[in-house]
């Protein structure tokens, strides 16, 4: 999700971040949409916010209000204390009880409750919230997305709490900033399960050139519009550059210009078709055989490195500076300035594409209210003091001033410093902003520009939806088939992302031979027919 593009489409390239990765590998990330949260039932709300009001999109106005005592009756009378699971952003968070100890100044004052963050490791993450789950344990607040820490099975299993009334009551900021669309894609059988965070929706893709060498041999990078078109800049740095790699591809990250962004993931390796409204396997279509096709050539003339396959950390290869061709760094800016802020050394760009928006894109970060809190009202008024309150917002996404960050201009009091935050092995505390909630209200940074964040925003506001926006698939009926092809496609990946077969044809076809006996097809039957249910019942 790198410090400076979009959190959450920022974390799809970080390596510790695998739940993010998730949506990038091949079978099922060649698109670069998704939009199965796994539930069967249709999504009822639209374009309206809760109880059908027409909530104001994006950014509302910086003056909203945060929740205080007054406002809320005098229900904050009594001391709680409120906990928040969530993956740890980053490895290293040893300044924990500083931040939080920052933040609870705010919260005790405004709410008379103290938070504790509950950082839990990637690589435990999943499985230590379905323990949580599974024995009842007490906690307040959780980071639940499509694909981590699914929100779908959450609902399924009664873990999270309809926020309908707590939105009404406690929730004006949050009712005021979350894009009034996305409240579909939270929604299940009529009620809100979860708080969709500010994020990009479909992030453009980009092709991204170090500019150094595109100046170097006057490379006219503009007119690149598909992954065979980087042929002559590629063939051009293997000849002249024996120091570059000239394109970069790894294990858990496609290469440039693969992505085909008028297919929507419905589940791994099944896909809509935007163009005609079809479900498809993705393996089936030719455009995405052809892509595969040209990243096994390009491996073949040495433009990929040999390892490549091995390389698990996309982000902190391109960052070496080794690489003349990568991918976006989480959206497109036409001047270069997101990747160069984000790899660390002038580049340029080129747009790639857009996607849709999808139901997983716009549950790609969101936050809900455990079904055991104690405490829901004071846990939906804190996340309705963060939604309101930039300072509190800041402080638990970048850290204390002076210890995980410096201001350059403005002070941290006003509505819009610019900062820098620490990075490196000099960095102790960061959580992405989307994790959180109100992206937009981010200071500008090296994270993320103001300009950046204005660019992601115009993005999501312009943005086409899917056809298949608010569909949810329910992955129960052929739970075994997707637990087979899972398994495959975890080995298969890393081959088909950097093109490292032998013989690409004999090994596209049986793989795709071994995906139909897993049950490939039995998983496209069932998406076809909760489809069209869903399409019967929408129409």
């Amino acid at each position: 999700m790198s410090r400076v593009t979009s959190e959450a489409s920022k974390k799809r390239i970080l390596s510790g971040t695998v739940f993010m990765l998730a949506a990038m590998v091949i079978v099922s990330g060649c698109n670069s949409n998704s939009s199965s949260n796994s539930n069967g039932k249709s999504i009822e709300n639209a374009s309206a916010g809760p109880n059908g009001s027409q909530e104001a999109s994006g950014s509302a106005s910086q003056d909203s209000e945060a929740a205080s005592p007054e406002d809320t009756g005098g229900e904050t009378k009594d001391f709680v204390k409120l906990s928040w699971y969530m993956p740890k952003p980053i490895d290293n968070m040893k300044d924990q009880e500083a931040v939080e100890a920052e933040a609870n100044k705010i919260i005790k004052e405004r709410l008379n409750a103290e938070l504790h963050l509950n950082l839990i490791d990637n690589a435990g993450w999943e499985d230590k919230m379905k323990l949580i789950s599974a024995a009842g344990e007490p906690y307040d607040i959780v980071f639940s997305t499509y694909s981590s820490n699914r929100i779908s099975d959450n609902v399924q299993k009664g873990a999270l709490l309809p926020l309908d009334d707590l939105l009404q009551k406690y929730g004006k900021n949050i009712l005021a900033k979350v894009d009034p669309r996305a409240w579909k894609a939270v929604t299940y059988n009529g009620k809100i399960m979860a708080i969709p965070a500010q994020t990009p929706y479909a992030p453009a893709g980009a092709h991204v050139f170090k500019k150094d060498l595109v100046e170097k041999y006057n490379f006219d990078y503009k007119s690149v519009k598909s992954i065979q078109e980087l042929e002559p800049f590629l063939a051009e740095i293997k000849k002249n550059e024996p120091d570059m790699i000239p394109l970069l591809a790894t294990a858990n990250g496609t290469a440039s210009g693969v992505t085909l962004y008028d297919y929507t993931t419905i589940s791994p390796g099944i896909s809509y078709s935007e163009k005609d409204g079809t479900i498809v396997k993705i393996l089936d279509v030719p455009q995405n055989k052809a892509n595969y096709q040209t990243i096994n050539d390009f491996y073949k003339k040495g433009y990929i490195a040999k390892d490549a396959a091995i390389k698990t950390d996309y982000l902190a290869e391109a960052k070496s500076g080794k690489y003349a061709v990568m991918r976006d760094s989480g959206g497109y800016t036409e001047d270069g300035s997101k990747s160069t802020a984000t790899y660390g050394f002038p580049t340029v760009e080129t747009l790639s594409g857009y996607p849709t928006i999808s139901t997983n894109s716009m549950t790609s970060a969101a936050t809900a209210i455990s079904a055991t809190s104690k405490n829901p009202e004071r846990a939906m008024m804190l996340l309705n003091l963060i939604w309101g309150d930039k300072y509190l917002l800041n402080t638990l996404a970048y850290g204390v001033e002076g210890k995980n960050y410096t201001v350059k201009s403005g002070t941290v009091k006003d509505d819009a410093p610019t900062i820098e935050a620490t990075s490196g092995s000099e960095q102790t505390w960061a959580i992405w902003h989307n994790w959180l909630g109100p992206l937009w209200d981010q200071w500008d940074s090296n994270w993320n520009s103001t300009a950046a964040l204005e660019a992601m925003k115009k993005s999501n506001d312009n943005g086409k939806a899917s056809g298949i926006l608010g569909f949810i698939f329910n992955p129960e009926p052929v739970k075994n088939e997707i637990a087979q092809v899972s398994a495959i496609q975890k080995e298969s990946n890393p081959i088909l992302t950097t093109g490292s077969m032998p013989d690409f044809e004999k090994y596209y076809t049986d793989l795709q031979k071994r995906l139909d006996e897993a049950g490939m097809d039995k998983i496209l039957a069932e998406a076809q027919k909760q489809f069209d249910a869903w399409k019967a019942s929408n129409s």
